[in-house]
């Protein structure tokens, strides 16, 4: 039982670290070279090395955050006539630390190398060789491409949320997560990208831990007392997931209509959580455009957050049980919800060919609450 207590301790707090560190993976050399395939394999191999000490190696194929090597050769001499001729080397070995998916660069060092190999020896072997993976310059290296990733993701937050949404639309969830995963909590927008990141945790599968970190945590002396506060951690999640998976309000428009408002539509409505009040006023039909609108009323009740909010239209099935498979979103999948404030929104439902009376379920997604919506009658146009 304290085995597997203390395994359990070892996978959560891998989780934990893995979530705020900026990992990196290897490129090979982009272009020709003058190295062979061997002499290539090698410099991938000591530069993984070099991540893997200092605790930067990515878990999965999927990392966005890579490091380029660039070989420029500066001088090749040879000697002849002698008893034991030799081939001498030099050269730079560039690295950058980039992002794979938009090509950004965030920093870079150069090393200078060199090598020396006997006759019919490849002499580049010889100067990768000769790299040091314990140099410190590597050590430096990576700690300033984490700062600078972390600096270029707090100056642009917007284009950052914009590009994860794309990929996230492109069903790349792996990669986005991965693009959100330098975002700190000292980033404005921590926490719409944290909504997408646990959109987007339901579609990728876990990733083992990394090797250096469960060591470290393994190495750690595990006490009787610590192991009980370990069951109550994991123990609570579950808990907590089942309340968020029970709807919590039932909201049943009044078919009164209020003075000086929209009527709101004759549907059932149910929200997974207590901090968004919705409301659907209206659903018609367009025949010529093919198109169903949703016009819907939502309040954040929510009084400690103010921010942008992430809007997805997930599902939507009509009166014969067929599924709608085409949506969009008024303005994009962001807007604005300031507490208490009743804000609108147009949802459409495109690509409808046939007029049908009513939609049996939609499921929406505003901010961290599910919306389900059920028996929303189509008014045709």
């Amino acid at each position: 039982m304290k085995k597997f207590l203390f395994l359990l301790i070892a996978g959560f707090c891998t989780v934990q670290l893995s979530g705020q560190t900026i990992n990196f993976s290897v490129q090979p050399l982009s272009g020709e070279s003058e190295l062979s395939a061997a002499s290539q394999e090698m410099l991938q191999n000591k530069l993984r090395q070099i991540i893997t000490r200092n605790s930067a190696g990515a878990a999965n194929d999927y990392n966005v955050f890579v490091i380029e090597p660039v070989i420029t050769v500066l001088d090749k001499q040879s000697t002849s006539g002698l008893m034991r001729n030799t081939t001498l080397v030099k050269g730079e070995l560039t690295l950058v630390a980039k992002n794979r998916i938009d090509g950004s660069m965030y920093h870079s060092a150069v090393v200078f190398v060199s090598g020396q190999a006997a006759e019919g020896a490849d002499p580049y072997k010889a100067m990768i060789s000769a790299l040091r993976t314990t140099d410190p310059v590597y050590t430096r290296f990576i700690r300033i491409a984490r700062q600078k990733i972390q600096d270029y993701y707090a100056a642009n937050c917007a284009t950052i949320l914009q590009k994860a949404q794309s990929l996230y639309n492109l069903k790349k969830y792996p990669e986005a997560l991965s693009y959100l995963s330098a975002v700190s909590e000292s980033v404005p927008c921590y926490e719409q990208a944290s909504v997408l990141q646990t959109e987007l945790a339901q579609y990728v599968p876990d990733v083992q831990p990394d090797t250096v970190i469960i060591q470290k945590v393994i190495e750690k002396p595990v006490e009787v007392e610590k192991i009980v506060e370990v069951e109550k951690i994991v123990e609570k999640p579950v808990v907590v997931e089942k309340v968020v998976e029970k709807p919590v309000i039932v909201e049943k428009v009044v078919e009164k209509p209020v003075a000086q408002e929209t009527p709101a539509a004759r549907c059932e409505i149910t929200l997974s959580t207590n901090r968004l009040q919705f409301k659907v006023l209206k659903c018609t039909g367009n025949a010529t455009q093919q198109r169903i609108t949703i016009l819907a009323e939502m309040t954040n009740v929510d009084t400690g957050r103010n921010t942008d909010e992430f809007l997805r239209f997930t599902s939507a099935f009509t009166d014969s049980g067929t599924e709608c498979k085409n949506f969009e979103i008024q303005n994009g999948a962001w807007m604005k919800m300031p507490p208490r404030v009743t804000v609108r929104r147009e949802f459409y439902v495109t690509n409808v060919f046939d007029r049908f009376s009513l939609f049996s379920y939609i499921e929406l997604l505003v901010a961290d609450t599910k919306v389900y919506i059920r028996n929303l009658p189509v008014q045709w146009q």
